[in-house]
């Protein structure tokens, strides 16, 4: 990827993400990024049973997305995604790419609240890694609960166990020191001490991993920003996501193990929820548009009728049960 090398004192930020039938909760994601400073968005997405392209469609239409229909290879959907957006002239016009899934939520907790102004802080970086701060379940049944990161608010630890790793994804400067995109982490173009990659926070991460296996482990840089990840959301919305399988893997199925990693609550975390109004009155904004109002209302309908139905299927069940034996036997 390549890219001037001139750096503004306001970046511009493009995410890419793919979707697949996240209907009911794209307009409070994509809200929330643009109410933290992010400009582009470039989205992919296959094989949708919900509303999730005629959104996507609508928000294409007023210049708030860029929508694409994926074609997916061998690699999967979200790599054969990752591989399509290089092609992008949002993403060749971007001072920095950050790809991010659906339900991954930036908290930004220093700097004026923006991702812009926290990565202009960050002016010697060439990579930024923000890591996971896992949202839970909290007992949520139904899919008809607020803006996500409202309805769940407890967490794992901020603190991590001694030497314990905490999956990230990365922003980087769109410079030509990076190859291609990866899922998690960018993928060098240039030797290792090229690179200036740090956490959230300013810490460096060591150079003889940056081109291996990269771990982020004892420091996560939370006190500048997280991202919130909520995994499960509702039961009902897990029941859905369990239904139309994971992103980067055609045939990897979710067990009861993937419930119980993932059902993190043991702090309480209302930052990001008490400071969500901003994304609220842009998602109000965007709700004029009559069409898209209609679709966004028909996969709130969507969701809460398939889970519904996927609860009370025999498979639905059997999984729940499952799921509780595996709780009690941990």
């Amino acid at each position: 990827m390549t890219q001037d090398t001139g750096r503004s004192s306001t970046p511009n930020v493009v995410i890419v993400t793919t979707m697949k039938d996240e209907g009911a909760y794209i307009l409070d994601w994509i809200c929330h990024y643009k109410s933290i400073g992010v400009s582009d968005f470039v989205v992919f997405t296959n094989d949708c049973s919900d509303p999730t392209d005629h959104i996507l469609r609508c928000l294409h239409r007023v210049g708030v997305v860029e929508h694409r229909f994926n074609r997916v290879m061998r690699r999967g959907p979200h790599k054969s995604a990752l591989m399509w957006a290089e092609y992008e002239p949002k993403v060749a016009a971007a001072d920095w790419v950050l790809v991010a899934d659906a339900d991954e939520f930036l908290q930004i907790n220093t700097a004026d609240g923006t991702l812009p102004g926290l990565l202009a802080e960050r002016e010697d970086a060439d990579a930024v890694s923000f890591v996971w701060r896992i949202f839970g379940n909290a007992g949520v049944g139904t899919a008809d609960h607020p803006a996500v990161p409202q309805a769940f608010v407890r967490a794992e630890p901020e603190e991590g166990q001694a030497d314990e790793h905490r999956f990230f994804k990365t922003a980087f400067r769109n410079n030509g020191k990076f190859e291609r995109m990866g899922v998690h982490r960018p993928f060098l173009a240039v030797a290792p001490e090229e690179v200036n990659w740090q956490l959230a926070d300013g810490t460096r991460l060591p150079q003889n991993e940056l081109e291996g296996v990269l771990y982020v482990r004892g420091s996560y840089g939370y006190s500048a920003a997280q991202l919130n990840h909520y995994a499960l959301r509702s039961r009902d919305g897990f029941l859905n996501k369990k239904a139309r399988g994971r992103a980067n893997h055609f045939t990897a199925s979710i067990e009861p193990g993937y419930w119980h990693k993932f059902d993190r609550n043991e702090e309480e975390d209302r930052r990001l929820a008490d400071n969500f109004a901003a994304a609220l009155e842009i998602k109000e904004e965007l709700l004029r548009d009559a069409s898209l109002r209609e679709y966004h209302e028909m996969a709130q309908i969507w969701h809460r009728r398939r889970g519904r139905k996927a609860r009370i299927s025999d498979e639905g069940q059997a999984f729940l049960k499952a799921m509780e034996e595996s709780r009690k036997s941990a």
